[in-house]
């Protein structure tokens, strides 16, 4: 009788330290849980306050980019249909907007004669210095300034305070990609930062250093070329890159 009586108590002793265990494992288990998702949280805010930033790249070549063609859609939103190469684009029989979007086709002559008297401005210079001192200090060979390039990147800045819209995709050039090759330029490689609202060019440097995907551009070794562009009156900047 005294032996059951032992082994009841012992049965419920070893139950009751069970018990405390598991509380103890789900505790942890819900902080762990807890903790997971703030840096879940953490991870989805970084830049949501940069929204007058943005970046875009492509490793396809001026060769084999797709042509694209703008189609407007709701709210000045616009969508791009592939064009399969050496097809000329539809006949245009929209709005005066959607008919500049021709032009570029015959503006590369045009750059390429002015690109003598072309330079950059104190800004546009002064961003180029500061990106090339982000990749020195990175270990990353410096950009070289191309004049061409840099005409485009002024022109897309110019677009975007004309047109009023803030995108990576013209209403009146397409892409950054198409935008390139319609002026003239060649790359094997390219990619784009965009800006709006920052001040001096320290102040939007640091807004791409800031984000992951326009220090990607600023610091890829692949790049070779740079051109900027600044339009003073709405302060939008672009960046372009290319490798030759």
């Amino acid at each position: 009788m005294k032996k059951n009586y032992l082994r009841i108590l012992f049965s419920i002793v070893l139950i009751a330290a069970l018990s405390a265990c598991g509380t103890n494992n789900n505790d942890n288990a819900n902080q762990d849980s807890q903790n997971n998702h703030n840096n879940q949280d953490n991870r989805d805010n970084t830049n949501q306050n940069n929204d007058n930033i943005s970046s875009l790249s492509t490793d396809q070549s001026s060769d084999n980019y797709p042509h694209t063609q703008p189609i407007q859609t709701q709210e000045a939103k616009y969508k791009f249909q592939e064009i399969p190469n050496g097809q000329a684009p539809s006949p245009n029989t929209g709005t005066n907007n959607l008919e500049k979007q021709e032009q570029p086709q015959n503006q590369p002559a045009k750059q390429q004669q002015s690109n003598q008297n072309y330079s950059l401005s104190n800004f546009e210079s002064d961003v180029v210095t500061l990106t090339n001192k982000e990749r020195a200090q990175a270990g990353v060979p410096e950009l070289q300034i191309d004049q061409s390039l840099s005409q485009v990147a002024r022109e897309k800045s110019n677009d975007m305070q004309r047109k009023g819209y803030f995108s990576h995709t013209s209403p009146t050039y397409g892409s950054p990609f198409d935008m390139m090759r319609d002026f003239g330029i060649t790359y094997k490689a390219a990619g784009e930062n965009i800006a709006q609202g920052q001040t001096t060019p320290a102040d939007v440097v640091n807004a791409w250093m800031n984000s992951e995907g326009h220090r990607e551009n600023i610091l890829n070794p692949n790049f070779t070329h740079i051109g900027v562009g600044y339009d003073p009156d709405g302060q939008h900047w672009t960046q372009m890159f290319i490798q030759k």
